[in-house]
């Protein structure tokens, strides 16, 4: 074969190539067109380690721990801010600062906790102190969390709709029902079926392998962790747990911001600000 018509032939080959990766790329294009923004988001597959519940609770429980051993009830409340700060504790956001009961966020590296102190009105020192979760993060919060510096005039600003104990009895209903109707025995399809079925969008993959699975889910402003552990034989589910989301990925996140967008703008938000009825 003459050296012109192999160099024709490998000139040919090339101009096909680079067709067929045109074709594909104006193919994604109309995907991506077709799904509109964010496409793909929606299967977001993240680092285990940074978003998982399961990963990340026990460092997070002896935080708790600490706090609760430091905390004690009985002291007055400027008591409980001065122990925090010198605890390495940043005081993000106040939700609550009444004469009987004041609420804080706090930070401390890269987790958070809510610290909820009800006041005697008599005496003004602490008869009940409880450490929980943050799952309702105030801006100032969510900054520190991510490295940024948080603004200490927001601190002390009143952030009542981020107030654990306030919004906690509707997040429990939402467990209660994905409990109930997630149970043992099924293969994973099931799952991503029954979950979207029910009106919850997978907004994150926080894992999925042959003994596991764990999806961030998301439905109106609440979120939560859904961990999914599979015998390898069966491939059914032994275990389904469903838990808090308080390390969210960004798409949850987005998901999270875009529902909030949607409420302020169908109900403004009340300026009044109401006692927190009491998880107990």
């Amino acid at each position: 074969m003459s050296a012109k018509r192999v160099k024709f032939l490998l000139a040919l080959g090339l101009v096909g190539a680079l067709g067929l990766a045109s074709s594909a790329t104006a193919q994604d294009r109309d995907r991506s067109s077709r799904e509109g923004p964010g496409y793909g988001e929606s299967r977001e597959r993240t680092d285990a380690s940074r978003y998982s519940e399961r990963a990340r609770k026990s460092d997070w429980e002896r935080g708790k721990q600490e706090l609760a051993r430091a905390l004690k009830m009985g002291e007055e409340k400027n008591f409980y801010r001065r122990e925090l700060e010198k605890m390495g504790y940043q005081i993000t956001a106040t939700n609550y600062d009444k004469a009987d009961y004041v609420e804080y966020e706090v930070v401390k590296g890269d987790q958070t906790w809510e610290v909820q102190i009800d006041l005697d009105k008599d005496s003004h020192k602490a008869k009940k102190v409880e450490i929980s979760t943050n799952m309702w993060q105030a801006e100032n919060t969510d900054r520190a969390l991510k490295g940024k510096k948080a603004s200490s005039r927001q601190t002390t600003r009143g952030n009542v709709r981020y107030s654990d104990r306030d919004r906690s009895k509707d997040w429990d209903r939402g467990k209660d029902e994905l409990a109930r109707v997630l149970k043992t025995g099924e293969e994973r399809d099931s799952y991503r079926r029954q979950l979207e079925k029910m009106g919850y969008q997978i907004t994150s993959v926080n894992s999925d392998k042959p003994d596991y699975v764990e999806y961030e889910v998301v439905k109106g402003d609440q979120t939560y962790e859904i961990q999914i552990d599979f015998d390898k034989n069966s491939r059914k589910a032994n275990k389904v747990d469903v838990t808090t989301n308080m390390w969210k990925a960004e798409a949850t996140e987005r998901a999270l911001a875009s529902k909030e967008d949607k409420r302020k703008v169908s109900a403004p938000e009340s300026r009044h600000e109401s006692r927190p009825e009491s998880r107990r």
